[in-house]
């Protein structure tokens, strides 16, 4: 039994969704964001404005969990007061190393960095 190319087609977007997540938040970690990671809707914000305007939350949820499981991300839960965002931000996530090792690899392979 061979999957669908509807199947093909949403692992594509997953696996396109998780590159884009770890992405964003290598460039957070890189830009010296002022405490640590994004939120959940930062994310989608990010991936919405660009290669995924139709991304939903679901996708995102899937994309998360996917990463927390494969330990390449973590989740920091530590309500914190954020100047530069001028609020107080709750649970966010963070690139770990295993995560940052991967996003390597990645764009090596492709000749690119963005």
């Amino acid at each position: 039994m061979t999957p669908s190319d509807t199947d093909s087609e949403r692992a594509g977007e997953l696996g396109a969704i998780l590159l884009e997540v770890l992405r964003f938040l290598n460039r957070a970690e890189v830009e010296g964001e002022e405490v640590a990671g994004l939120e959940h809707g930062e994310l989608l914000t990010h991936l919405r404005r660009g290669l995924h305007p139709e991304a939903t939350g679901a996708e995102l949820d899937t994309a998360l969990t996917t990463l927390l499981g494969n330990r390449m991300i973590i989740e920091l839960d530590d309500p914190e007061f954020a100047w530069d965002r001028g609020r107080t931000v709750g649970r966010r996530y963070a690139l770990s190393l295993t995560g940052k090792e991967y996003l390597l690899q990645k764009l090596e392979r492709s000749g690119r960095i963005e």
